[in-house]
């Protein structure tokens, strides 16, 4: 293929790209205000079970019981793209002390004395052409999210979960992350913006109902496909 055919190649799939959305979107302007939660079978949790971890893990116990933040474990969450699988020094730290006669804990600190990480099972996932960036979520300041998006937004009531599960098997798919977007305000008025003039200036800084300039384009492909 030469440089024209990929370029022609190229705008094709863009184009394609934005017709999707725009079909997208204007089913997502009613189903984000009339979308409910659907309560999943067994055949539901069956088809997003990722089977059993190497070590059991209980959220209920730490981020329930003992009320442990999620960012303690998860550090790069509010930092980077990615929360960040705990670094097993994590666990070692509290339980080098804390029920350390646990079977299961002296899994951990055996893994830790040979410097090997445990090697869990990713539960929640995205494909890879989505870039889903953690530190924009928890630190998003807005008016439905004044103090972030919270975990369980996303993951469910993970602090109640025994074993980790998919709280929605809809989970990562784009209508879904649509219908929280479209939420946030100034988000349809930006992109009618853009589709007004391609090169106008309000499309640049256009006013949120906030009074903010130059949020992110919420329901732009290049948002989370880059």
């Amino acid at each position: 293929m030469n440089l024209l055919q990929f370029r022609r190649a190229m705008m094709k799939t863009l184009l394609g790209g934005v017709v999707g959305l725009s079909l997208v979107l204007s089913a997502g302007t009613v189903s984000a205000q009339t979308a409910s939660v659907v309560p999943l079978t067994d055949a539901d949790v069956a088809k997003i079970d990722p089977g059993p971890q190497p070590i059991p893990f209980s959220h209920k116990i730490h981020a329930g019981q003992d009320k442990i933040d999620c960012q303690y474990c998860h550090i790069y969450a509010r930092r980077s793209q990615s929360s960040g699988v705990p670094p097993v020094a994590i666990c070692v730290g509290c339980h080098r002390f804390i029920a350390n006669g646990l079977q299961e804990v002296q899994k951990v600190l055996q893994a830790y004395e040979k410097k090997e990480p445990i090697q869990w099972v990713k539960v929640h996932d995205v494909p890879d052409f989505v870039r889903y960036t953690h530190d924009k979520h928890v630190t998003a300041k807005n008016e439905v999210y004044p103090n972030g998006v919270p975990c369980q937004d996303c993951h469910g009531p993970i602090e109640t979960m025994d074993v980790v599960k998919k709280a929605d098997p809809n989970f990562g798919l784009m209508g879904w992350c649509l219908q929280c977007h479209l939420k946030i305000p100034g988000a349809m008025e930006r992109k009618k913006a853009i589709a007004a003039s391609m090169t106008s200036t309000e499309i640049k800084n256009y006013k949120h109902p906030s009074g903010n300039y130059a949020r992110p384009i919420l329901t732009d492909c290049l948002t989370c496909h880059y």
